[in-house]
């Protein structure tokens, strides 16, 4: 690969825009093949309807599965749980959805993504529906696992499937974009979720009601998906087939150390997310039923740093942008542990969510520059399955962690580490950043 930052479209006059505006395709990025640039270009949805269809699926689908993280407290305090068994409810969700990743993404490409992604939909809804049902810990640990599996049907689909429709020009823009939806999930699912309970005194029914938006979105997407239904491979397509699994090996190759850092300190920062509202309550006294607000900081932040880092990545290269953002995160968690409570923890949550929401849009950008256009639903899994599997492994060991030790002396030690590999990233950045 001759760039693996931005291929062919670095100082581009256009590289601002989103490519959806223009009406016929811009040309694909090296390592793109014939069939990939046919699937391209087939698409037979008007495009002006493509990204506020999927902004409103990411929304849905966030708020299908956003609501453990803020209703923590509450549930721990129900069942009346440790740091390690709450880590337990947190990894089942995780694992299954890390577990349903390749598989689901790889008959996304083989079929329908968008059909893929409503049938998801419609699984978290139904399962949210089942969740707010539920009157144990014991029976929250299978529905949440229903609620992973079907919770894998999004992101690598939707990412490859908006990739092939956005050329390489205004792709990060456009991925950028799309994370918006995600932005605004995670950043009203909290304010939804406690004030449901304030409402209705239980947390089930916060569920309930959360489960709604996913059920409209997967219809939505049902409908779109009859009306307009995706292209299919021709023979000549499918003969390449073959060719273009060799070019998207070299391309993982090429890119390997760029994704090997990404992974690392997606772990990091899943393993202190996942904590924050306990962290709250416990180090600061926070409220058990107003701690979870404070999840909006660092995801609202995101309807800002999302396009933003998306269009930085295609007007500067995505590894500069994501090497950027990864450097940051281990300081950050240390100043967490220690920063006291008020505007210091608001800026740093901030922060920490301009660094999280960076992130993804360059990553998913750098995967479809690389990766030919049939195989990258497949490949996105697979950067998905590893990334959630270890972060649900590990999400509970840091809570038996915080356990036996102490909230500020986990998180210190979390941010030691990341501190650590971000020294070494920025002393070893030019080797991990892909010469032009």
């Amino acid at each position: 690969m001759a760039d693996v930052a931005t291929p062919t479209n670095a100082g581009s006059p256009k590289s601002g825009a989103v490519a959806g505006a223009q009406e016929a395709p811009a040309a694909e990025p090296a390592g793109m093949t014939t069939a990939g640039a046919a699937a391209t270009s087939a698409f037979p949805a008007p495009r002006r309807f493509v990204l506020p269809a999927f902004i409103f699926a990411h929304f849905a689908h966030h708020v299908g599965t956003g609501g453990l993280a803020p209703l923590l407290p509450l549930i721990r305090q129900a069942f009346e749980l440790d740091y390690a068994r709450s880590g337990l409810l947190l990894s089942a969700q995780g694992l299954a959805l890390g577990f349903g990743q390749l598989p689901i993404s790889a008959l996304a490409d083989r079929f329908s993504k968008r059909l893929m992604i409503a049938i998801g939909l419609i699984g978290v809804g139904l399962a949210g529906i089942a969740i707010s049902l539920s009157t144990s810990f014991i029976h929250l640990i299978p529905l949440l696992v229903v609620t992973g599996l079907m919770a894998a049907t999004y992101h690598a689909p939707a990412a490859s499937y908006l990739a092939g429709t956005f050329s390489a020009i205004g792709r990060g823009r456009a991925l950028g974009t799309h994370v918006i939806g995600g932005a605004v999930a995670f950043s009203a699912v909290p304010a939804i979720a406690i004030g449901v309970v304030q409402l209705t005194g239980s947390w089930r029914t916060a569920f309930l009601a959360l489960a709604i938006a996913p059920l409209v979105a997967g219809v939505m997407m049902l409908l779109l998906t009859w009306r307009n239904p995706d292209a299919r491979l021709d023979g000549a397509a499918a003969h390449t087939e073959r060719a273009a699994q060799v070019k998207a090996f070299a391309a993982l190759k090429a890119i390997g150390p760029l994704v090997a850092v990404a992974l690392a300190e997606q772990l990091l920062t899943a393993s202190m997310f996942a904590y924050i509202p306990l962290f709250l309550v416990d180090r600061h006294g926070v409220a058990e039923n107003r701690a979870g607000l404070f999840i909006a900081l660092i995801t609202g932040i995101g309807i800002i740093a999302a396009p933003l880092g998306g269009a930085l990545s295609d007007r500067f290269g995505r590894a500069p942008v994501l090497v950027t953002a990864t450097a940051s995160v281990g300081p950050l968690i240390l100043l967490f542990a220690y920063v006291p409570f008020g505007w210091p923890i608001v800026v740093v949550l901030l922060l920490y969510g301009l660094s999280m929401n960076t992130r993804l849009p360059v990553l998913e950008s750098l995967f479809a520059d690389a990766i030919p256009a049939q195989r990258r639903s497949t490949v996105l899994g697979l950067y998905y399955f590893i990334g959630q599997e270890t972060a649900s492994v590990t999400t509970p060991l840091v809570g038996r962690l915080i356990d036996v030790t102490s909230p500020v002396q986990a998180m210190t030690l979390l941010g030691i580490a990341g501190t650590v590999f971000s020294l070494g990233l920025l002393v070893t950045r030019r080797r991990l950043v892909a010469p032009r």
